[in-house]
């Protein structure tokens, strides 16, 4: 199944983010998609607080992996642009991370897709609308598309419906 939403700005992706964590039960894998500045952590961060985490979620390019224990859910955030083998992946361990109930989200997550599809997942790509201004501009929207298939929890099924509606 797909769906795209336009984000009107950061706010927004960080409200759609939030609204799924609110209704996320695990396993569960986001793999997030897209260029650098178009909202893949402001996401992460929204369904965080969706997931009743309380720290300050930053991105994990450097750590390379970020686990937060202290929610409704184990959320495990990834961000794989510097991994370089499959090894360096494997090594990670995201998927034992995760644990059973955990939510797993993954930047760039490459080569990554195919073990994260051992658990229900759902691939978000967010990309700048193609008559949008070049990117730290004033033209903040950007496109978040959904794709998941059917073992994709129904309860993050009807918040996509619902949000895609207004």
């Amino acid at each position: 199944m797909n769906l795209r939403l336009i984000s009107g700005g950061p706010s927004v992706t960080y409200g759609v983010g939030e609204a799924l964590g609110r209704v996320a039960e695990g396993p569960l894998a986001l793999l997030l998609v897209g260029d650098y500045g178009t909202g893949k952590t402001t996401f992460v961060k929204g369904l965080a607080a969706g997931l009743g985490i309380e720290d300050l979620v930053r991105s994990p390019s450097y750590n390379i992996v970020k686990r937060y224990s202290m929610g409704r859910r184990v959320l495990v955030h990834a961000d794989l642009y510097r991994t370089r083998t499959d090894p360096d992946i494997e090594e990670l361990g995201l998927l034992e991370m995760a644990s059973e109930d955990g939510i797993l989200a993954v930047e760039w997550p490459g080569r990554y897709l195919v073990p994260a599809r051992e658990m229900p997942n759902i691939m978000v790509v967010f990309s700048f609308p193609s008559d949008a201004t070049p990117p730290g501009e004033d033209d903040q929207r950007r496109n978040l598309e959904f794709t998941w298939q059917d073992d994709c929890p129904v309860g993050i099924v009807e918040v996509l419906s619902a949000l895609a509606a207004r």
